[in-house]
């Protein structure tokens, strides 16, 4: 696998500003940041700190990656990663991923498998704060900068949110080599966190004039998403809107829906809106769901995620049953959830530099 002298040209393009913004470290809070987040959690993550970890401690490593930060109620967050895996097997498979003899893929991969509630960003966080070296950070960022740098073709599933241990390790493959094109250019001592930061200053300054607009050969389904992923978006979502969120609730008699988000209105009662992921499977079986839905009577709101093609197939089937159902039904793109999803995290990273706010998860260098 090699760099084609496209991909060498693209990458050029960025180095100015990069080479402008590491220049500027000691003023930079990114990198300033970056730096000191490494420091603290390589220490919370040493074998031997795995080894003595608490509830808490797990919570503030867990809570404070980025991947997370959209959690408004970390306590919540944990509680149910907790609950899902219990402490014990969170804290041996942590420390298998980060410790372990296998290959990084393996050790992902078999993390991925065993632990519920933590995605591929996650992951990959927790596996580039402790091995600066070798792993870099899978997350939409990175995915967004490869695509602007035209990488598709060597990283086939720069499309994907949730990728296996064998994409992750040819992506940290494609990240050395264009380390390796940074150091010939007199950009020295780039472990893989410089170069995650390269790829956030590639989307940061790219994205505008560059839209990604997706190969077809790269891309096997159009519009093709991760349903878990898309699942926990709305969770996050939900929750910094304000609502009580849970996943996979059991709604009404028969109807165990993807996720809710639930308020009280004062003395009035609760409200529930119901939300149902669909990428594949029987339309028949993800109507007569909302349909049982339909009977808990907090329901307000039956909300249909899908891509394009298949709303519009949904919104033909639905058209036909009852205006009691119709009514109650509403359609979002998946792509209006991952937009909903960076707004939020652009104010988020707004907000959190007030330091309005900070709970015992909380852990900042």
């Amino acid at each position: 696998m090699q760099l084609t002298a496209e991909h060498l040209e693209n990458i050029r393009r960025f180095v100015p500003i990069f080479r402008y913004h590491l220049n500027q470290a000691e003023q930079n809070e990114e990198l300033l940041e970056r730096a000191a987040r490494r420091e603290l959690y390589q220490q919370l993550l040493s074998p031997e700190a795995l080894r003595s970890m608490t509830e808490l401690e797990l919570g503030q490593v867990i809570g404070s990656l980025w991947a997370n930060r959209l959690w408004v109620n970390k306590r919540h967050f944990i509680e149910n990663l907790i609950a899902a895996n219990g402490l014990p097997a969170l804290i041996k498979h942590l420390s298998d991923l980060l410790w372990g003899k296998e290959s990084v893929g393996r050790r992902y991969d078999t993390f991925r498998r065993a632990i519920k509630g933590l995605g591929t960003a996650s992951i990959t966080e927790l596996l580039a704060i402790v091995h600066p070296e070798q792993c870099g950070i899978w997350n939409d960022k990175a995915r967004r900068a490869l695509n602007i740098l035209g990488m598709q073709d060597i990283l086939p599933f720069t499309h994907k949110q949730q990728i296996n241990g064998e994409e992750y390790e040819r992506f940290n493959r494609v990240l050395k080599l264009i380390g390796n094109v940074l150091e010939q250019l007199n950009l020295t001592d780039l472990d893989y966190p410089k170069l995650d930061y390269f790829l956030y200053i590639v989307w940061e300054s790219g994205s505008a004039e560059t839209p990604f607009v997706p190969q077809p050969s790269a891309t096997p389904e159009v519009e093709d998403f991760d349903h878990d992923q898309v699942v926990e978006n709305l969770l996050k979502i939900g929750e910094s809107l304000g609502f009580s969120v849970e996943k996979e609730k059991l709604v009404a008699r028969g109807a165990k829906v993807d996720a809710i988000w639930q308020t009280r209105i004062a003395n009035l009662g609760v409200v529930t809106y119901v939300f149902e992921v669909q990428r594949r499977g029987s339309l028949d079986s993800l109507i007569l769901n909302l349909q049982r839905a339909q009977n808990n009577p907090t329901v307000q709101r039956l909300i249909v995620v899908a891509n394009a093609n298949s709303l519009e197939r949904i919104r033909n089937e639905i058209a036909t049953l009852p205006e009691s159902f119709r009514k109650l039904v509403s359609y979002m793109e998946v792509k209006a959830v991952q937009r909903a999803v960076e707004l939020i995290d652009e104010l988020t990273k707004i907000i959190g530099r007030l330091e309005l706010v900070r709970d015992e998860f909380d852990v900042r260098p």
